[in-house]
């Protein structure tokens, strides 16, 4: 699998757009239908460290030296992510509330 394959592969994971990733990234549509398609060969550094923390994945991911996570560590990499937008108050309320659900998930086992 190359490059083009696994970025491919991490989008229709995240469920995202081409768009919704290009915006994130900071690059044009155009340009990561053409970095999957394989017609980009030589990516920057920075787009390929850009696109391996947008889908909380090492850069070994992108490259092949490392395996690629499963949806559910991307699902967990997704809201991690979001965490950074919220204020400190905010991931405490979020910290809580998993405490909360695990406790609840035990008790029901």
């Amino acid at each position: 699998m190359n490059i083009g394959e696994r970025l491919f592969s991490l989008r229709q994971k995240s469920g995202e757009s081409l768009q919704q990733v290009a915006d994130k990234v900071g690059v044009s549509k155009a340009h990561v239908w053409e970095l999957e398609k394989g017609r980009s060969k030589n990516p920057s550094f920075e787009l390929v460290r850009k696109l391996a923390a947008h889908y909380g994945v090492s850069i070994d991911v992108l490259t092949g030296a490392a395996a690629e996570p499963n949806e559910g560590d991307l699902q967990i990499e997704r809201i991690h992510r979001g965490l950074d937008a919220l204020s400190d108050r905010d991931r405490q309320i979020v910290e809580q509330m998993i405490k909360n659900m695990q406790q609840t998930s035990s008790a029901a086992d």
